[in-house]
Parts: structure tokens; sequence; C-alpha cells
């Protein structure tokens, strides 16, 4: 049993590490004066402020994956790690 639980604290050590260094990886990448230039170019194009609807499905379903990808950059640079881990195991 107490084998299960030291492979589990492992498991959520590691995690945290990786949570850790993959935020501040992005925290890098955007928050100099390029990155958010970067991030507003992302916003005009990923329909952040705008419908994602279209008549034809797949192009639709195309537009809500741009979206999709500017949500998840910021939702990873804004979220703190215990958030981000309750994400996670949801």
């Amino acid at each position: 049993m107490l084998d299960w639980i030291d492979k589990n604290k492992k498991h959520d050590r590691e995690l945290k590490k990786a949570i850790s260094e993959k935020q501040q990886l992005y925290h890098r990448v955007f928050d100099g004066e390029d990155g958010q230039a970067v991030l507003e170019d992302l916003k005009r194009r990923c329909f952040v402020k705008t419908t994602t609807y279209d008549p034809d499905a797949m192009k639709m379903g195309i537009n809500e994956g741009r979206r999709s990808i500017y949500v998840y950059i910021t939702n990873l640079i804004e979220m703190e790690l215990k958030e981000m881990l309750e994400d996670l195991t949801r």
C-alpha cells in the first residue's frame, strides 16, 4: 500500500514540475513586447472577439479550433499551478 502512495506522490511531483516548466516557458515567450504583439495578432485571427459561426460546419470547426488554441495559450499564461492541476484531474 505504501509503495502505491509513494508512486502517486512521485507522479504528483513530476506532474507539478512539468506543468510549472511549461507555464514558465509560455510566460517567457509571451511576456515581453514581442510576445504581447503576437498575442494581439492571434486575438484578431482566432475569433476571440467574434463568433466562430459559419454555415459550413467544416469551416466552423476550423474556426473553433483556431479559437481554442488562443484560449489554451492565454489560460496557460494566466492560470495558477493549483488551477492547472485541478483542470487536469477533471
